[in-house]
This record gives C-alpha cells, structure tokens and sequence, in this order.
C-alpha cells in the first residue's frame, strides 16, 4: 500500500499557486532564494561543493562552474549530502534491477535513501539519490503538472518504466499510481492494461507507439483520458500517430534524474517548471543548418528543492529551442517549442567548398528523412528510422517501413532528400547508407533517433 505523505497536497497546491503567480522579477527573486539555501546546504554537507566553490560568493551563483555528470559520478562519494558511496547505491541499485524488486533504500541520514540507476541518452551510467521529502514534492508537483486539478473520482495512472523505483510508489487516495514495467512482454503490457482500465498513462514514445498499434488492431480495449509522453524525444509524427488512435491530445513531461525539468499546461505547451529548477541557456554556436527564426540553446540546471544530491550549475547537453511568444495559459514560466536532442548527436558533413565538416543539428538530420516520406516520389511509408553517424560525411539510415511500400523507391527518396538538404547547406557526403531495418536496441534502453558514435572532429569537442 502506498504511503501517502501530507507533503503531497502542499506541494500539489504549492504548484498551482507558482505556476500561476510567479513571474518576472518576483519569479528571480524565488528562485535566487531558493538557490541560495541550497547552496549554503550543498556547502555545509558535501566536501565536493565545499572545494568546489571554495571562496566563491553564493550572490553569484549564477556564475559559478559548471558540473556534468562525469563529474558528479567521479565524485559521488563527496558529492551527495548524505556520506552513500557509489558502491553502496550501485549495490541496491544494481540488485534491484536483477531481482525487479525495487522496494530497497539506504538508511541514511534518518530516513531511507531511494537509488535509482539511469544510463540517461548519453548512454553514461548515473545513479541518483532521493530522500522521502523530495519524493513526496516530485509526487504532488508532477500530479499538479499532468493533471492540473485534482480529479473528483478515482483516477488510475499507469506508468510505463524501464526500472521501478520508490519515487513512483508515493500516491494514493484519489489517485492510483500502477508501475508498468518495460521489460514485460506487450502481449502481457496489453492485457494488465485492460484489466487495470488507467485514465492516464505516461510513457516513453517507442511504447506508446506499440500501444497504439495494438489499439488500432482492437488488442488494446483500454480507452485512457489522458497520454503523456516521457523519457524520450517526443517527435510531431509520433505525436499525430498516438492522437489519431487514442483520440486524446498528447502530453509530455521533461525530466531526468537531474530533475523535473518541465511539463505539458492546459493549452499543450511545454512549460520549464521554473518552481523546481533555475535554468540558465547557453546558446548554441552559429551553424548554417539553423533556422534565423530558432533560438536553440543548451541548458544548465540548477535544482531549487533536492539536498540528498544536489544538482547546481550542471550542464546537461540536451538541445532545446526556445518559444519566443507568450503561451494562453498566461503561465509566465519559459516554453519549449521543442527538445531536439543532446549536443552529443550532432552530425557533420564536409563544406563543398573548404573540406572543413560543417555542424548539422539533430532536427535537421531529422528532416532529411522526413522529407522524403513526405516527397512525392513515396506515400508516407516509413513506420520508423535511426540515423547513426560513425565518422563525418558518413550517414547510415535504417528504416522500417509499412509492409507493402516498395523499399528500393523509399531508399531512393531518402537518398534524393539527404542530397537535397546537403546541397542547401553547400555540404556534401563521404558514405550514405540506407539499410532496411532498425538496429538492435537492448530491452528497455531509451530510443534513439539520431545517433553520433564516432568522434567529434577537434574544434567541435569542446561543446
């Protein structure tokens, strides 16, 4: 049975009052308030903060040194608040994944630590650490923020994860909070799902998508109010596919284990949760393949609530572009048009004219193939596709496509649609490949779209 926390109605009410409230100058001065106490605990707990901002004064915190998360890994030890090892998270973390139980937590500090294991979309190894305070605030804020207002009857929400975690377990009276777990067989996702009948159910976009192949079919009966989309890139074509057979709008939540960064309003605008986190966006260098009208940037997250593992001025290499007019919701919390990918994905492709290899953002590679499902050499056939680059000028695309398309004329339009873009942006290619066919992925890893496996040439590694 749950444990229902009294902090998970204050928080749920506390996020409607700042999702409504807060705004300009009062909304900086929450926010430096909430950093400062943060600070000033980061500092008296963890040695690794305290040599790390060593005779820097927390007024300026906005400019203090960036971390990331090779850093907090390399110093986990130092880096959380609450003296847990990396080997001792990794122990009942990596016990919990084997056995599937994931009831386990450390007793530290007076309470019981959760661990949970991410290998995140770099692909890197991460543990997070989550004290029962801060699992009840995630509880009633992302309640608030997916629901908006507490529903009158019961409500089911299931929810779709590669790993439980006690993060998840924290909801109960109206709300029924169900984990689903990635690694089950559909068939049997399927069936827990029309006996269970959610009214929500929030999901990575590479499950939903099955979801609604199998409602299409008539094998999946239940019939949710709601769908919210996370852990993934939620794409515009995924989206339209997953409303056109569940006849619901699609939501979606931003989060990591760096926080939760940000949600879909009312109005089905993504909203940074600036009650929770402080992000500062660092803009992207200049490339040709950029639209004038995009403001892409990077951000860099600084978590307003979380002490057992406190994440300040930490870089996080996801590619965000910025909406530049106010949403109706009248929310004055910043809106994201979209988040693109990570800094890690990008491709390059040589200039014609200098050899030298030329930045290509993810949504561009992106648009190379979906601008040939949408040519009018090809009907739109193509179901699914990765783009992985091992070296620059070389482009393997992989594509799944509907059963009775003829694939040698969707090759031909990718590879038409990838000269076209190319030549736009005067780069051309080394090596393309179309293959038929998605890569292997492992059960339950974070999908993928478009992928950079080789190295970066050197003046872009620093980005």
């Amino acid at each position: 049975m749950p444990i229902i926390s009294p902090l998970i109605p204050y928080h749920f009410f506390r996020a409607a009052w700042a999702f409504r409230y807060l705004r300009g100058d009062g909304l900086r001065r929450y926010q430096d308030a909430r950093a400062r106490r943060i600070i000033a605990f980061a500092r008296a707990r963890s040695p690794f903060y305290r040599e790390h901002w060593h005779g820097l004064d927390e007024r300026d915190w906005r400019d203090f040194p960036t971390i990331d998360k090779a850093a907090m890994m390399a110093n986990f030890d130092t880096f959380n608040t609450q003296s847990i090892t990396q080997d001792e998270a990794f122990a009942v973390a990596l016990r919990a994944e084997r056995e599937r139980d994931f009831a386990p937590t450390i007793s530290k500090g007076g309470g019981n630590i959760t661990v949970g294991l991410s290998s995140g979309t770099s692909g890197h190894r991460g543990a997070f650490l989550v004290s029962p305070p801060e699992t009840a605030a995630w509880a009633g804020t992302v309640l608030q923020r997916v629901l908006h207002t507490l529903p009158r009857r019961g409500y089911r929400v299931a929810f779709f994860l590669r790993s439980n975690s006690n993060l998840y377990e924290r909801v109960g009276g109206r709300v029924r909070f169900r984990y689903f777990d990635l690694m089950t067989q559909i068939t049997e996702q399927i069936a827990a799902l029309n006996d269970y009948a959610p009214n929500l159910i929030v999901a990575p976009p590479s499950l939903l998508t099955a979801l609604a192949d199998a409602a299409s079919r008539g094998n999946l009966r239940a019939r949710p109010e709601k769908i919210v989309s996370v852990a993934e890139t939620l794409e515009a074509h995924d989206k339209t596919v997953l409303e056109t057979a569940f006849g619901v709008a699609v939501g979606q939540i931003y989060q990591c284990t760096e926080g939760f960064l940000a949600a879909t309003c009312p109005h089905g605008r993504l909203h940074v949760n600036e009650d929770l986190v402080a992000l500062q966006y660092e803009p992207l260098p200049g490339s040709a393949t950029m639209p004038p009208s995009a403001k892409q940037v990077s951000p860099v997250v600084t978590d307003l609530w979380r002490r057992t593992q406190p994440i300040i001025r930490y870089r996080l290499g996801d590619i965000l572009t910025l909406a530049n007019a106010p949403c109706p919701c009248e929310s004055d919390f910043q809106v994201i048009e979209s988040v693109g990918g990570r800094c890690d994905d990008l491709c390059y492709f040589p200039d014609v004219a200098t050899g030298e290899p030329r930045r290509f953002y993810p949504d561009t590679v992106r648009r190379m193939v979906l601008l040939a499902d949408s040519a009018k050499q090809v009907s739109p056939v193509i179901a699914d596709y990765a783009a992985i680059q091992t070296a620059p000028g070389n482009l393997s695309v992989h594509l799944a496509v509907t059963g009775n398309a003829d694939f040698a004329a969707v090759e031909t339009a990718v590879r038409v649609s990838i000269a076209q873009v190319l030549a736009q942006y005067h780069c051309r290619a080394e090596r393309i490949e179309v293959i038929e066919g998605l890569p292997p992925t492992a059960p339950g890893a974070k999908r993928r779209r478009i992928i950079n496996r080789g190295e970066r040439p050197p003046e872009e590694r620093a980005i």
